[in-house]
């Protein structure tokens, strides 16, 4: 099952957040481009546009499709994993970084089909030029079985994840961010405890 959809090119990474009241939100800008995208699906959805495809296992329809669950009992339904592969169409080459877009797309298109972005397992980014036409084509893949099994690692790969050591964990800190001598002692007290 697959489906192609040609949106407008998502705000930058740098626009989609904002900091409000000490937390990070979703820019105007980034809020303005997932409302009216979900509203599309939305309509494409009740219109039919967006329902599935005929002959179709019925077991991967109805974790996408509410509509198309008559008959088929929760045991029946299995997990549904997504591929994406996303073509950014830009002014210029340099305009922007590629992968600058995916987030926003991917929470899209994936709260929009109904499934947990947690399930896309593959995405594939391609950066291409359209001075005159800017767009974003996603073409969503729905695969029906997924093997999560390790590849063999390659002869010539080089593995880095020893220079990356574990980080230490955080100091709490204290109500107004000073010093307490009480609780350094009581944790220097919990801590020799614990040690043999």
């Amino acid at each position: 099952m697959q489906w192609r959809f040609i949106l407008p090119l998502p705000p930058s990474v740098n626009q989609q957040y904002t900091e409000r009241d000490g937390r990070r939100v979703l820019s105007r800008e980034a809020r303005h481009y997932k409302h009216h995208l979900q509203k599309a699906f939305r309509r494409l959805k009740a219109s039919g546009r967006l329902a599935c495809l005929q002959g179709h296992d019925l077991s991967l329809l109805a974790s996408l499709f509410p509509e198309e669950r008559e008959g088929v009992t929760p045991s029946q339904t299995t997990p549904l994993f997504l591929s994406l592969h996303l073509e950014f169409f830009f002014k210029t080459p340099q305009r922007r970084d590629l992968d600058n877009g995916l987030k926003i797309v991917q929470d899209l298109v994936c709260e929009s089909l109904g499934v947990d972005d947690r399930n896309v397992v593959q995405v594939e980014l391609i950066k291409r030029v359209d001075a005159q036409n800017p767009r974003l084509e996603v073409t969503v893949i729905a695969l029906p079985e997924w093997s999560f099994t390790v590849s063999k690692t390659t002869a010539n790969a080089i593995d880095l994840r020893s220079c990356v050591p574990p980080l230490p964990p955080l100091r709490k800190k204290t109500k107004k961010g000073y010093f307490n001598l009480s609780e350094w002692l009581e944790q220097q007290a919990e801590e020799e405890i614990e040690l043999p």
